[in-house]
């Protein structure tokens, strides 16, 4: 790819040479532009008139440009940015090959020879006699040479090592190392000493010290034991664990911040210069300043808080002293709190709170509550002048609430409330209830009376004997033991038991279809086409349906009148209720 790029490149190069002249030097030919005439101008409308002929116009001179010297020729600052893909190897020897065998292996072609005496001589080169000689060689099966332009070496292994490559020299000696290129050096005595440097920074470690540094123009680093410094730009981080830390981010535009750090003596200090705050702890006592409020605590005991108005805080002021006294003020409030007591004062409510009594009123005075009594409240009195509502309590005695919509009033014996127009309720000790709505009533003596009805609902229960519940569609009944009554109005079903009776009826087409059974002797039923009568349930029995009839005895069913096409179920009565 980079060749193509080359080829375009000695292409493209000459032509914009020859182009930029062309343009420059039209530029430089042309005749200055005149402005168009304005309209009412007199050479406008002499222009435009035909009366006098338009000025001759200069000649255009045709550009003129030289071909350079060498039109293939690449300039270098193009050659640096296109690079190329070129392999930078010798080609391949050339000529014919000469070999010896003795004293040692010598094989020669072109600029090419090797020597070999296995393994303890090896002699390789490439470029002889050129001024791009490249040889090296292993002799002894410990020493590797090597002479070249570019790269030299000289390695006695593992002892000895030095290599040269370009202008980059490393020397190493055991444990001991040196390398030299420009701008740059570094020296090593593992593990004891690192240390290096390069043109913009450097380092230096000592391991079995703990000492480790490093730095360049973005940052440093040093640790020496349990000192560190850590810079990053302007922000420098430094201290000795566990002692001592200390923060700075160096800022000069207004955003400065930094921090110290004193664990043993349990001090912390913080400031921020762009927020205007500042934050001390020492032991238990706290300053924090913000550009609204000072603070200053002494921590479990004392705490306060002055505002700022000032610098836009509120003007306010806070002090507590636990657990006896607390007090805080402000423009809206104020706050006092002792042991047992408590005020609090704000633009529309006033509260107290005592063990023995207390008030409270909200809304600038419209609402007003009164309690007394030590710890529980045994007399509490609210009145709400917006809502008209007021309501006195002697607990456990009394109670009463009035108000525009409705009243309440209780005793220990008796109590009674009502809301206009929609219902009211009334208790009697031990437990009747008495209630009226605009949909029915409700009277009930708990737990063994209950009646009432709402709207097209109603029930009747005596405990545990009786109970009757009524809908719009149904009814349900129950005089425990003797009678279980359940009666559906929409289907027009009804199945009642009554002792050792069964009484069962529903609608079919054409009337009722109804059936009565003194279990299990007798049995009689009627239906739109016919009756029946059974003695136990089939011991004799006789039914008429249509022109059919038939006569049981034993539970057998004979036929006695009509076509023979009755079922044996029909015949016998039980269908289709199961007579």
């Amino acid at each position: 790819m980079k060749r193509w790029l080359l080829l375009v490149s000695t292409i493209v190069a000459p032509a914009g040479a020859l182009l930029v002249p062309s343009v420059a030097a039209a530029d430089g030919n042309d005749p200055p532009a005149t402005k168009a005439p304005k309209p009412g101008d007199p050479a406008a409308s002499a222009a435009t008139s035909g009366d006098e002929d338009p000025p001759p116009q200069k000649p255009r001179a045709e550009p003129a440009a030289e071909a350079p010297e060498n039109p293939l020729a690449v300039p270098d600052a193009v050659k640096a940015r296109i690079g190329s893909d070129a392999e930078d190897r010798p080609f391949g020897a050339q000529g014919d090959v000469t070999r010896k065998y003795f004293p040692v292996y010598e094989e020669t072609r072109g600029d090419y020879r090797l020597k070999l005496l296995p393994p303890f001589y090896l002699d390789h080169t490439r470029g002889l006699g050129t001024a791009q000689e490249d040889r090296e060689g292993l002799y002894g099966l410990f020493y590797y040479r090597r002479r070249s332009p570019k790269t030299d070496a000289d390695i006695v292994f593992p002892l000895a090592w030095r290599v040269r490559d370009r202008e980059n020299h490393v020397l190493v000696l055991g444990p001991v190392a040196h390398r030299e290129a420009p701008n740059e050096h570094d020296n090593w005595v593992a593990p004891l000493v690192f240390e290096g440097a390069r043109k913009d920074g450097g380092y230096f470690h000592m391991p079995l010290l703990l000492t480790s540094s490093h730095w360049n123009p973005a940052g440093a680093f040093t640790l020496v034991g349990p000192y560190f410094r850590d810079r990053t730009g302007s922000d420098v981080d430094w201290g000795v664990a566990p002692f001592y830390f200390h923060g700075d981010n160096g800022s000069t535009d207004g955003a400065r911040k930094t921090y110290t750090l004193i664990p043993p003596l349990l001090y912390y200090h913080r400031e921020k210069e762009l927020e205007g705050t500042s934050f001390t702890l020492v032991g238990p006592v706290i300053s924090e300043s913000t550009p609204k409020r000072n603070i200053f605590d002494v921590a479990p005991l004392f705490f306060h808080i002055e505002g700022k108005p000032e610098s836009g805080g509120k003007r306010e002021s806070h002090t507590t002293l636990f657990p006896l006294f607390h007090y805080g003020r402000s423009e809206e409030q104020s706050l006092f709190v002792l042991p047992g007591y408590l005020r609090r004062v704000t633009k529309t409510a006033d509260t107290m709170i005592t063990p023995l009594f207390s008030m409270a009123s909200t809304r600038a005075g419209a609402t007003r509550f009164i309690a007394a009594g030590p710890v529980a409240p045994l007399f509490m009195d609210y009145s709400d002048k917006d809502t008209g509502l007021h309501w006195t309590s002697v607990f456990p005695f009394f109670f009463n609430s009035d108000s525009p919509k409705g009243y309440t009033l209780a005793t220990p014996l008796f109590a009674h409330s009502r809301s206009y127009g929609q219902s009211r309720t009334t208790w009697v000790f031990p437990s009747l209830v008495v209630s009226r709505d605009t949909k029915g009533y409700e009277t009930d003596l708990h737990p063994l009376l209950y009646f009432g009805r709402s709207e097209q609902s109603s029930h009747s229960v005596v405990a545990p004997i009786y109970w009757d519940f009524k809908t719009a569609t149904s009814r349900a009944t129950v005089a425990f033991p003797l009678l279980w009554r359940f009666a559906s109005y929409d289907t027009g079903s009804v199945t009642q038991v009554a002792g050792n009776t069964l009484y069962m009826e529903r609608r079919v087409r054409g009337g009722t279809d109804w059936s009565f059974h003194v279990l299990p002797l007798f049995s009689y039923g009627r239906e739109p086409e016919g009756y029946f009568w059974n003695v136990l349930f089939g011991l004799a029995g006789y039914t008429r349906r249509g022109t059919d009839a038939y006569v049981r005895a034993l539970w057998i069913p004979f036929q006695v009148d009509g076509a023979q096409t009755a079922s044996p179920q029909q015949a016998s009565g039980l269908a289709p209720q199961g007579r």
